[in-house]
């Protein structure tokens, strides 16, 4: 199979990604929180999701109209959050490295300003609940692992290629997006939309950075409602279900270890999703 433009994966230190995924979470609220106090609200908190733009190797908010049309991004690589206009020149640019959440803010409140919005506007007040990170008591952000910022970013960027070529064609899958909620990235493909989210039939397919779940990146599918039968063998897809909380079968990152060319990697992660994705169709009725 072709690996296309897959980035291969170096698995550094575990601490190493918790700690850096622990900023990051925190850090792309600032960039969630652009689309959510700008743009038409919206259920399900969908003008807050971002992309990955896999121009400029960033995730990044959706388009925002002022003096001109721009987007707030965010770099893990380089641990910054970007605005950029339509054509992708960037406007401005704030490191986030030693810096406090606050600083964030008024940085972009000063933008906003300059964009010829209402700033007061912009709010980092969440429909959500994430975990309570230092940085959100006034502590600096600080990665000190330049390789888990790298980690992370070919791993959005894998993912987010390799689920293009699952749901390409598959009537009912939505675009690939990334929920500042979670921060995970995902594709949610609709088998039967009752016009009641918890009567309709699923099956969502994604990446996550890590969780309560799993204190590591992990590639998953889940369907809803879960299944009441016995789940069908996986074995071959190389990931095992899960059962604790939510029904979904899960590939870690740590489970293709073993598989350190691009190649191996990109097939491993492709065969998942693929396969995982047919095991479960298999026991969905519509």
């Amino acid at each position: 199979m072709t690996t296309d433009n897959w980035k291969t994966l170096e698995f550094p230190d575990k601490d190493e990604l918790i700690k850096a995924r622990h900023q990051f979470h925190q850090a792309i609220q600032n960039v969630g929180c652009v689309g959510r106090s700008f743009l038409p609200a919206s259920s399900g908190d969908v003008n807050a999701n971002l992309d990955w733009d896999a121009k400029l190797q960033r995730l990044a908010s959706r388009w925002i109209t002022g003096e001109l049309v721009f987007r707030s991004s965010f770099s893990l690589s380089e641990f910054s959050v970007y605005l950029v206009d339509e054509l992708f020149h960037t406007i401005s640019h704030f490191p986030l490295q030693g810096k406090k959440q606050i600083d964030v803010m008024i940085w972009l409140e000063e933008q906003i300003d300059m964009l010829g919005l209402d700033s007061s506007q912009l709010s980092l007040k969440l429909p959500y609940e994430i975990p309570e990170y230092p940085t959100a008591k006034r502590e600096a952000f600080q990665v000190d692992s330049e390789v888990a910022g790298k980690e992370f970013e070919a791993l959005f960027h894998n993912t987010n290629l390799v689920l293009q070529k699952v749901v390409d064609g598959i009537e009912g899958a939505s675009e690939i997006k990334c929920w500042p909620h979670h921060f995970d990235i995902a594709s949610l493909i609709t088998l039967a939309d009752t016009g009641d989210p918890e009567t309709s039939k699923s099956i969502n397919l994604g990446m996550s950075p890590g969780d309560s779940s799993y204190d590591e990146p992990y590639f998953y599918i889940s369907p809803w409602p879960y299944p009441v039968e016995e789940l069908p063998d996986i074995s071959a897809t190389g990931g095992f279900w899960h059962e604790h909380n939510w029904v979904g079968a899960v590939l870690r990152v740590s489970d293709i270890r073993d598989k350190q060319s691009a190649g191996e990697q990109h097939d491993a992660v492709l065969n998942f999703f693929q396969q995982g994705l047919k095991a479960l169709m298999s026991i969905i009725k519509v």
